[in-house]
C-alpha cells in the first residue's frame, strides 16, 4: 500500500511540475513534446523531403559559409551532414536544445565539431505572453517581436526551419484553448511573431531560405487544393499556377513567411514545392523560398 500511495504521489508532482512548466514556457515544453515523440522510422520516412530541401539550399551554399537553421528540432527534416560538410560551420538555434544536441551527436564526429547549438527563443518570449493570456482569457500586453539579428550573427545563410507555424499552435493546442479563441488567436498574433521571426534571419544573413508547411492532407481533412496537381506544376516549373493551386487550400496561412517578405518590401526570389511524408496517411506540402534584403 505504501508503494501504491508512493507512486500516486510522484505521479500528481510530476503532473503539477508539467502544468507549472507548461505555464511557465509553454512554447518550449509543447515543442520540445513533440520532439519527444518522434517516431523511430521517421527519418526513413523524411529522406525524400531532406533530398528535397538539399536540391534547393546546395547552390546557394558556398564552401566553409557560415550557416544558421533556426527551428532545426530533431533535424530529421534537415539535411545536416551535407550542410556542415559544405560549410564552415552550422549553428542550430533551437528552443529545444537537447533536440538539437541529438541532430548533433548523428553526425561523424569531425562534422560534429563545425555544429553549434544555440538554445534560444527566437520570439524573445512574446509566444509565452500571448499562450498564457489566452489560457486566463486575457489579451496579451507587450506583443511586439524582437527583430534583432540571431545569436552568433552576422551568417551569410540562415535557414528558417518549419517553424513559422509552430511559434504559437502546439501550446495553445496542449493547455486547451478552445478552437475559437485558439483561431481568434492565431489570426492576431501568429502574422506578428512570422514577421518578427522573419525580420531576425533577414537581419542575420543576406541569404536566407524560408521553409514552410502552407497545407496538409488526411483522412476526415477537408481539402479543396489537391497535392498531385500541384506538384506537377512545380514539376514542370510552372511555380506561380502552383502557389495559385495552393492558395485555394486551407492551411495556416497567418504563419506565411511569404507574407512577411511582402510586407517589408522583399522579393521571394527561387521558390520550391515538394511533397512531405509526415506520418502515416498524412502529407504535408513544404514550400522553400530563397530571399536577400535586409
Amino acid at each position: 500500500m505504501r508503494t501504491t500511495t508512493s507512486s500516486r504521489a510522484d505521479v500528481l508532482r510530476a503532473q503539477a511540475d508539467l502544468a507549472e512548466r507548461r505555464l511557465r514556457s509553454p512554447s518550449r515544453v509543447a515543442n520540445s513534446a513533440r520532439n519527444a515523440r518522434a517516431e523511430v522510422d521517421r527519418r526513413r520516412r523524411w529522406e525524400p523531403a531532406r533530398d528535397a530541401l538539399w536540391s534547393f539550399i546546395e547552390p546557394h551554399l558556398g564552401e566553409g559559409a557560415r550557416v544558421a537553421v533556426l527551428g532545426a528540432g530533431n533535424g530529421d527534416d534537415l539535411p545536416l551532414e551535407r550542410i556542415a560538410r559544405r560549410a564552415g560551420s552550422v549553428t542550430l538555434v533551437d528552443l529545444d536544445a537537447k533536440a538539437a544536441r541529438s541532430a548533433r551527436r548523428r553526425l561523424p564526429w569531425r562534422l560534429r565539431r563545425r555544429v553549434e547549438i544555440a538554445a534560444h527563443d527566437v520570439t524573445g518570449g512574446v509566444a509565452d505572453r500571448i499562450v498564457v493570456a489566452a489560457v486566463l482569457g486575457e489579451a496579451p500586453d507587450k506583443v511586439t517581436g524582437p527583430e534583432a539579428p540571431l545569436p552568433g550573427a552576422p551568417y551569410d545563410l540562415a535557414i528558417g526551419d518549419l517553424l513559422y507555424s509552430q511559434l504559437l499552435y502546439p501550446a495553445l493546442l496542449d493547455l486547451g484553448v478552445g478552437e475559437r479563441r485558439r483561431a481568434a488567436f492565431l489570426r492576431r498574433y501568429a502574422p506578428l511573431l512570422t514577421r518578427s521571426t522573419v525580420a531576425r534571419l533577414h537581419a542575420s544573413a543576406p541569404l536566407v531560405v524560408h521553409v514552410h508547411d502552407p497545407l496538409a492532407w488526411w483522412q476526415g481533412h477537408e481539402q479543396p487544393a489537391d497535392l498531385g496537381h500541384i506538384l506537377r506544376l512545380a514539376e514542370r516549373e510552372d511555380i506561380e499556377p502552383a502557389l495559385s493551386a495552393v492558395a485555394r487550400g486551407l492551411g495556416p496561412v497567418e504563419s506565411d513567411p511569404r507574407a512577411a517578405l511582402r510586407s517589408f518590401g522583399i522579393a521571394p526570389g527561387a521558390t520550391a514545392l515538394w511533397r512531405w511524408p509526415f506520418a502515416e496517411g498524412v502529407d504535408y506540402l513544404t514550400c522553400a523560398t530563397l530571399a536577400g534584403g535586409a
